[in-house]
């Protein structure tokens, strides 16, 4: 749709400012329903009804004032009906939301400008494009909201890794340890935390314990439902944790090899 200006004296207007309005508010208010329908459920916030209400209803006035009068501060819109619907609590979580918000704005307006630009609707009605853009729009947010909850999870996952360097006689072996919030293991002679790694992960251990190089003990361990166990258990030459020395700890050797990480971390040996 082609728009026309034309001046008289002070006074300005352009042809069907009327119906640009109407549309203006029609696809503000299903925008910002669905980027903080969006928003709320992917940092897992819930929005109070009255709160939603009057953060789009703040967000179409404002949209539409600056509209009207200096586009380009629509930009800080945004802001202000976060700063409503979520009420942040301090910078950190107003930039996460606002970066998910700004995110999400740019994917589906990208895609509606595409849509625009390989499909002729000037010879269509209004109502056919907005339909389209709705089906789209709905189609994008769920994708968006598919994706960043799958980023979000492996982001968490990845909180739980730290790169890990144990030396023990002349042996260096490097791996990434997972942080097992569950596994309280202290050695009972030390009163150490305990990493637990698999005896295939250290090479040539056998041979050292054999010839006395190093020293083991049996480190007993439960699980719920199974008689007690016994896993051998040495202090390491040096143990790196994300390049930082770790002094307090006991190595435990396991039989079992873990599938997505090299060794088993005690929490107490991050802290």
């Amino acid at each position: 749709m082609g728009f026309s200006w034309y001046t008289s004296g002070t006074t300005f207007w352009r042809e069907g400012l009327a119906m640009d309005i109407l549309l203006f508010l029609g696809q503000s208010l299903f925008y910002d329903s669905l980027i903080l329908s969006s928003v709320s459920f992917i940092v897992k916030k819930k929005i109070p009804a009255l709160k939603y209400a009057v953060a789009v209803g703040v967000s179409l006035f404002a949209s539409l004032l600056l509209f009207l009068t200096v586009p380009i501060l629509l930009v800080f819109v945004p802001i202000l009906t976060i700063k409503i619907a979520f009420s942040p609590r301090n910078i950190k979580d107003l930039g996460v939301n606002l970066a998910y918000f700004y995110t999400f704005s740019a994917v589906l307006s990208g895609a509606l400008h595409m849509l625009r630009y390989f499909v002729n609707f000037e010879y269509l009605a209004v109502v056919s494009f907005l339909f389209v853009a709705i089906i789209i729009a709905t189609v994008i947010s769920v994708i968006f909201m598919t994706k960043a909850k799958f980023l979000k999870k492996t982001q968490r996952l990845n909180d739980f890794e730290r790169q890990v360097t144990l030396y023990y006689g002349d042996e260096v072996v490097k791996g990434i340890g997972f942080i097992d919030t569950g596994n309280s293991l202290i050695d009972h002679l030390t009163g150490q935390p305990v990493m637990i790694v698999p005896q295939i992960r250290t090479p040539g251990i056998e041979k050292m314990i054999s010839l006395g190089l190093i020293k083991t003990w049996p480190l007993g361990f439960s699980v719920v439902g199974e008689d007690e166990s016994y896993m051998l258990a040495f202090k390491p030459t040096l143990l790196l944790i994300d390049n930082k020395i770790v002094k307090d700890v006991v190595i435990a050797l396991c039989e079992t090899e873990f599938s997505q990480y090299d060794f088993l971390l005690q929490p107490e040996l991050i802290d």
